[in-house]
């Protein structure tokens, strides 16, 4: 097999494996439901997105556990009610008028008790907890805000990702069937004895590259698709997208200050935590204060037969007083407790100090990232005006015998190559300015 042939049965290959992509492109959009636009995309996240749904639920938890923090003030009522159905008094000896008898010690067969207990003092371990409950409580709502916001700007950049993946599939597609006129042109041309095998096996390659990066263009908007349908909490979702990449400018971030963190509720929220965990250790450590509470019980009850539903048999007590509890020794497991909460508050002053170096150092990065995709952008925009027009000077040259068929070709794989730079560079500026609005948590700009 000759180096031509073997390369026209990569090209086709190549071709054929290009068409399959597109087929099954072509049928998961036959099955669409429509174009969907960048605010459709962001409404449906907010209301489908698992880990919005998740942060949600953690703050209903942590409010729950702020209604719980309550039963330290508030009194406790419990019912309870026994009913023997076999039983052996114990007896006790004693001697009465000189001669020994055994007395049994009657206990009630049937009998409701209703006791209330009101906590009056445990050293302020419950407000402590309170407070603790009311910082947790603070901080997840505003783990939720900052979620809800984080995930408007993943849908944003995987929206654009998406969109721009789906251009360059354009361009790469358009390069390949520019490429392909050529390759026939080439052969023709070496057949009328106008072209050398050389310049038959150049254009050849460059076939076979175009067709290679129109193949990655697929897989890349396949990627980008299913990170958006995990955004929806879908399995997939081959809807159409509807818009276009927006143009930035430098001028965007200017006045930006990087240390500006007062928009960052996640670091917010990491403030609001290392304080419940400071109020949890001084709950924690006041385990050695006596507890005092008051109380009171209400009995009724039946000693004189084993029915149940006999009322006329039944009897009333009741009894008031005031407990106090010293927890003087519990095998450790206080002290335990209370050094616990010292490493876990500990941890939370650490894990928010991390946060906020991290996010400093995002912010300034992602600015710097910015400017930078801003100036390729710029430089790639005038690239592709002068490659337009040398590509016309090259084809007016070709025309009238001054330029080659390589002139030419070199000419339109600058214009292509310029092209999907501009794009690339219009993606990266996007992927920036929402990277730079999640380090800063500022809104920057509003995207549509």
């Amino acid at each position: 097999m000759t180096s031509s042939s073997a390369m026209d049965l990569i090209v086709f290959l190549s071709v054929l494996t290009f068409l399959s992509f597109s087929q099954a492109a072509d049928t998961a959009s036959a099955s669409n439901s429509g174009a969907i636009s960048l605010t459709e995309a962001v409404s449906e996240a907010r209301r489908q997105s698992p880990k919005l749904q998740r942060s949600g639920s953690m703050a209903e938890e942590a409010s729950w556990k702020k209604v719980e923090a309550y039963s330290g003030f508030l009194p406790s009522v419990n019912l309870s009610t026994t009913y023997l159905t076999s039983y052996r008094y114990a007896l006790t000896d004693i001697t009465l008028g000189g001669s020994p008898v055994s007395v049994p010690q009657v206990v009630p067969t049937s009998n409701v008790a209703i006791t209330a207990t009101l906590p009056l003092f445990d050293g302020f371990a419950s407000t402590n907890r309170l407070l603790s409950a009311n910082s947790f409580s603070e901080a997840a709502k505003q783990d939720y805000s900052w979620t809800q916001f984080q995930v408007d700007r993943e849908v944003t950049l995987q929206f654009y990702k998406t969109l721009g993946a789906l251009i360059l599939k354009d361009v790469a597609n358009q390069n390949v069937k520019t490429l392909q006129d050529h390759l026939n042109d080439v052969s023709l041309f070496k057949k009328a004895g106008l072209s050398t095998h050389y310049d038959v096996l150049r254009v050849e390659v460059q076939v076979s590259e175009a067709q290679t990066e129109l193949l990655n263009s697929v897989d890349n908007i396949e990627i980008n698709r299913n990170r958006l349908s995990e955004l929806f909490g879908k399995d997939t979702d081959v809807r159409e997208l509807s818009g276009s990449l927006p143009v930035l400018s430098p001028e965007l971030i200017k006045s930006i200050d990087v240390n500006n963190l007062k928009g960052r509720t996640d670091l917010q929220a990491l403030e609001n935590r290392t304080e419940g965990f400071r109020q949890n250790e001084s709950s924690m450590e006041r385990y050695w204060v006596p507890r005092i509470n008051a109380f009171g019980q209400y009995q009724y009850y039946n000693n004189l037969n084993d029915r149940f539903d006999d009322r006329e048999r039944y009897r009333e007590a009741y009894q008031i007083g005031v407990q106090l509890n010293w927890n003087l020794f519990d095998g450790m497991i206080s002290i335990a407790k209370s050094k616990q909460s010292i490493e876990q508050k500990y941890q939370a002053e650490k894990a928010l100090r991390i946060a906020q170096i991290r996010a400093q150092q995002d912010a300034s990065f992602w600015k710097r990232k910015y400017i930078y995709f801003c100036s390729v952008y710029q430089s790639r925009t005038a690239d592709v005006k002068k490659s337009t027009e040398s590509l016309r000077l090259a084809k007016e040259g070709r025309r009238v015998g001054a330029r080659t068929n390589t002139d030419l070709l070199d000419t339109e794989t600058e214009l292509f190559r310029a092209q999907a730079a501009v794009i690339n560079a219009q993606v990266g500026a996007v992927e920036a300015l929402i990277n730079l609005e999640l380090a800063t948590g500022q809104k920057l700009y509003t995207f549509n």
